[in-house]
């Protein structure tokens, strides 16, 4: 396990190549800390199922640079999708959607200058979810998530500045059905989702 910090000029350049080798990493976010891994990347994904114990019928979130970019991996776009998104991205909302294949998505553009850098250089999404063990509130830090983890990432990144939400997980929002329900609380309201898809602003 390698550390690095996120305002070390080689910080970006290290975790696109670990990310490229199919390395698990520890990343601040503007949420909690998070594990993240190339969305395409399989071994990756169940390195980070088995760092967490965390239950296979739980799917990982996909982070993304831009709604293209999610589309190119079978997202499926719709004009609810697009609003709340020029609304609250780059932001702490989670948008499930609909997939290819009959599969759904959960997206969100992070609000993180450091992610957005890394993922517009790798010009793919990135698997995600919170670093706590399954089960265990979020980790407030990098070294408490570390404690929980079965096993440790390839690299940890870390940023010395408290996260801009107060370590909060994003709101989930799902646009399955015809009715968007929301699937857990969080920095941004349900009021201020139905606002904005009322045309009231937010």
């Amino acid at each position: 396990m390698h550390f690095v910090s996120l305002h070390d000029e080689a910080a970006l350049a290290l975790a696109r190549e670990h990310l490229l080798s199919g390395a698990v990493l520890l990343v601040p976010s503007e949420t909690v800390c998070a594990l993240v891994t190339l969305w395409s990347n399989q071994a990756g994904r169940q390195r980070i199922y088995d760092l967490k114990h965390r239950p296979e019928d739980k799917r990982l979130q996909m982070l993304a640079a831009s709604l293209e970019q999610a589309a190119a991996c079978g997202l499926q776009a719709s004009p609810r999708l697009q609003k709340l998104a020029e609304a609250f991205w780059p932001g702490p909302l989670t948008l499930v959607c609909p997939a290819e294949n009959g599969q759904s998505i959960g997206l969100r553009i992070p609000a993180n200058d450091f992610l957005l850098d890394l993922l517009q250089g790798l010009g793919q999404p990135l698997a995600a979810t919170s670093a706590n063990r399954s089960g265990c509130p979020p980790p407030a830090t990098l070294r408490e998530a570390l404690a929980q983890l079965d096993g440790e990432p390839e690299l940890v990144v870390e940023d010395m500045a408290a996260s801009q939400s107060g370590g909060l997980s994003s709101t989930v929002l799902s646009l399955l059905a015809e009715e968007p329900q929301l699937l857990r609380a969080g920095p941004i309201s349900e009021e201020q989702i139905r606002d904005c898809l009322l045309g009231e602003g937010h």
